[in-house]
């Protein structure tokens, strides 16, 4: 619903939040992975997207600490994505911090403040955009159980996917 009462240019990258579980600056960063490979200096388990089938397109973003890690984006979605490509990367800055954006979407603190607006205006409230990603992992936290990987493990693999690499911090998502 948060979606639908957004411009086109964040209705996509709210979708693409709740896809991939990104951070919101995150969004500015993506890049196909073929085009900008992951950091190699993580243990990355080889089961994080297993439960995809082949329904996704792999891309790179670049988080907290300048990690590069993988995220799955379903393939509707990367179709959408990608007929937003610019021709030229673009220099644009969040929160005093320069990115360089390949793709014609929202992100960073505009796309929050869209998703806030967008939130009151078809809900009467809000959560915040970084609630998103709250959703992102509770809902991959029950999709990995229900697919027969334990408590342990799925969290394992959604503290990857987060880019968290550490249980605690996506327990934190958990509640």
């Amino acid at each position: 619903m948060v979606a639908q009462a957004q411009s086109a240019k964040y209705n996509l990258s709210t979708l693409i939040v709740e896809c991939s579980g990104i951070r919101a600056h995150e969004l500015l960063t993506l890049r196909r992975a073929d085009e900008r490979p992951r950091d190699t200096h993580r243990n990355y388990r080889n089961d994080r997207f297993a439960i995809w089938g082949n329904a996704f397109v792999l891309y790179t973003v670049k988080g907290k600490g300048g990690l590069c890690r993988e995220v799955a984006i379903d393939e509707a979605l990367d179709v959408q994505l990608e007929a937003r490509r610019l021709d030229a990367p673009r220099s644009v800055w969040d929160r005093k911090i320069p990115y360089e954006q390949h793709y014609e979407i929202g992100g960073g603190h505009n796309w929050t403040n869209s998703f806030t607006r967008a939130s009151e205006r078809a809900l009467g409230w809000s959560e915040g955009g970084h609630g998103v990603r709250h959703g992102y992992a509770q809902a991959r936290m029950i999709a990995l159980q229900a697919n027969g990987y334990t408590y342990d493990d799925a969290l394992e693999l959604v503290s990857q996917e987060m880019g968290h690499f550490r249980a605690s911090i996506t327990e934190v998502y958990l509640r």
